[in-house]
């Protein structure tokens, strides 16, 4: 049996994260995350995704903050993002493109045109990420090195601020 790939949805509108997880979970694997401070703790507590789908204009923590700590893992760098927005200005998809964003759709949107694009994205990725064997080399790539995020980056200081952080050993 075929895995299926493993996307997160970020968006804090119920309603569109509803819509989207009843338009993809056929295909997909789906995680939501409320907030991109959520899903940026599911990322440096070493959750791996295939692909993931984010509101631009999240409060706190936005997409392109998002997208800004997925390309700086040396896991996640290479994990498509797509964004969904409302802006409909040329200025502000040209900057997500230019922060690592790989799609871009304009809000309202129509699910199966969410769906196509992340196929479309997708096809060149070989397997999903939650395969036997890349489970088993991700928690041996775990053991053997140093911690993959810079523990004083800026985007983690942001995310943290005012919380306090236990740390396992």
């Amino acid at each position: 049996m075929k895995s299926k790939f493993h996307l997160l949805i970020v968006d804090e509108n119920p309603y569109v994260a509803g819509i989207l997880v009843q338009t993809l979970k056929k295909d997909f694997d789906v995680t939501v995350a409320n907030s991109g401070q959520d899903a940026a703790k599911m990322l440096i507590q070493g959750h791996r995704f295939d692909c993931v789908l984010t509101e631009l204009n999240l409060p706190f923590f936005s997409g392109l903050d998002l997208t800004k700590l997925i390309r700086m893992s040396k896991l996640q760098a290479k994990v498509p993002v797509v964004v969904l927005s409302n802006a409909t200005d040329s200025d502000t998809r040209i900057e997500c493109l230019e922060q690592g964003v790989d799609g871009y759709i304009a809000k309202p949107f129509n699910p199966l045109e969410v769906k196509a694009k992340l196929h479309a994205l997708l096809r060149r990725v070989a397997t999903p990420v939650e395969t036997v064997e890349e489970r088993s080399f991700s928690q041996q790539l775990f053991a053997e090195t140093k911690p993959l995020w810079q523990p004083k980056s800026r985007i983690l200081s942001m995310l943290f601020r005012g919380y306090s952080v236990s740390q396992s050993a």
